[in-house]
């Protein structure tokens, strides 16, 4: 039976699946914290760069443009990238998705907890 080495297994990584390994995990978080609109899950990974931009007097749809577009030209050059391998893109590309979603974990814990404390 042959059993590829890790080079051969990461030798061709699809872009798809480094954009599910970033876009994937804020999806999941945001269906847990009671998101359930497919199209509100699927931007989830936008809200993390784009609640800073509101808090500064952004529209929303302004603000996840902006962290869209930065987002597109992170994972270009990511995706462009020579000096990474594919390993290094897949590892690269998981860190991001699991730093996003722990932001937006942090984000809606914050809105719960301003829901049930209110500021007087």
């Amino acid at each position: 039976m042959y059993i590829p080495t890790q080079e051969v297994r990461y030798s061709k990584i699809a872009r798809i699946t480094l954009f599910l390994c970033v876009m994937a995990p804020s999806a999941v978080v945001a269906w847990l914290g009671g998101i359930h609109g497919i199209l509100d899950c699927a931007i989830a990974f936008l809200w993390p760069l784009a609640l800073p931009l509101i808090y500064l007097d952004f529209a929303p749809l302004a603000a996840l443009c902006c962290s869209a577009l930065l987002q597109a030209v992170v994972f270009y050059c990511v995706v462009r990238s020579r000096r990474l391998t594919a390993r290094g893109k897949a590892t690269f590309a998981i860190t991001w998705g699991m730093f996003f979603a722990l932001i937006l974990r942090l984000a809606l814990a914050y809105q719960a907890w301003q829901s049930v404390f209110p500021a007087p």
